[in-house]
């Protein structure tokens, strides 16, 4: 067998006439010339594709820095929005608080209802109307006065005492005499010593007694409504107290002006009484008589 020579000869036959050239190269020396440019080639793919691959995350980096920028500004803008809501929220919550002041001040005082079709009451059957009276015109218009849970849902009313409802809001003839007045509530006929329970989720604003309404008790609903409760025997909450729906507020009595065992019952708009069945629930209360 042949042994394979130690060089390699290049021979160059540049033309007819010209003389041949030729170099005489170790094998070994060939050998690492072509490995050489192998590696070279090799390195020059991966080097391609390296600096494709590096292009791609530098613009999907570029692509998420944008992207984080426009949320950025889009979170600047809700922070501001925020800042705006929270600033209307703090007024109106100031508002509520000086409307509950409001409603606190002389809360038997009986104002007439804000549409004038009912007259108000004769200073012989009601406190008077001069004090601490709102005008409605004063106030601003609103699509809707019921106070709302954290929810977004209005706020139920429900009688206070399931009993008989003996006298209805509007004019009436007076229970003592002297002719028509004007009634701003519902009286509620039930046994001495009923417990009577807050209609719907308050504050107690006040708890006091006139010569009229005797014993009697004031929860502020929010958003300018407040509830009434009068003639009671007893009184079982304080000023500055939350009460929610099944809260005892206090007992039917026959304090005040009265001529048998009853609750007066009263829904109240910025001081103003409204028709209370106008605000109590449709289904009937799970209260017993």
């Amino acid at each position: 067998m042949a042994r394979l020579k130690k060089t390699i000869t290049v021979t160059i036959l540049p033309g007819v006439t010209e003389k041949s050239r030729q170099w005489t190269f170790p094998r070994w020396a060939v050998y690492l010339f072509l490995t050489g440019v192998v590696v070279l080639f090799s390195g020059i793919i991966l080097l391609l594709f390296f600096y494709s691959y590096e292009t791609k995350k530098f613009m999907a980096l570029q692509t998420i820095q944008e992207e984080t920028r426009i949320q950025q500004e889009h979170l600047d803008n809700y922070r501001k929005k925020l800042d705006a809501i929270e600033a209307q929220l703090s007024e109106v919550n100031n508002l509520d608080a000086q409307i509950m002041n409001m409603v606190a001040k002389g809360a038997p005082d009986v104002h007439p209802p804000s549409s004038g079709e009912v007259s108000p009451p004769s200073s012989s059957s009601a406190p008077s109307i001069e004090k601490n009276s709102l005008k409605p015109e004063t106030l601003s218009p609103a699509p809707s006065l019921l106070p709302f849970t954290g929810d977004g849902s209005p706020v139920i009313y429900h009688l206070p005492v399931n009993g008989w409802v003996v006298s209805s809001f509007g004019r009436r003839a007076g229970p003592v005499g002297g002719g028509e007045e004007f009634h701003p509530g519902l009286d509620i006929a039930k046994e001495e010593g009923a417990v009577v329970h807050a209609d719907a989720p308050g504050v107690v604003i006040l708890t006091d007694r006139t010569p009229d309404y005797g014993n009697y008790v004031v929860v502020y609903h929010g958003l300018g409504q407040s509830s009434l409760f009068a003639h009671l025997d007893s009184i079982d909450v304080v000023a500055g107290q939350e009460v929610g729906r099944n809260t005892e507020v206090g007992t039917i009595g026959l304090t005040g002006l009265t001529t048998a065992p009853h609750l007066h019952y009263e829904v109240r708009e910025f001081g103003h009484p409204v028709n209370p069945a106008d605000y109590l629930a449709p289904v009937p209360s799970d209260r017993t008589p």
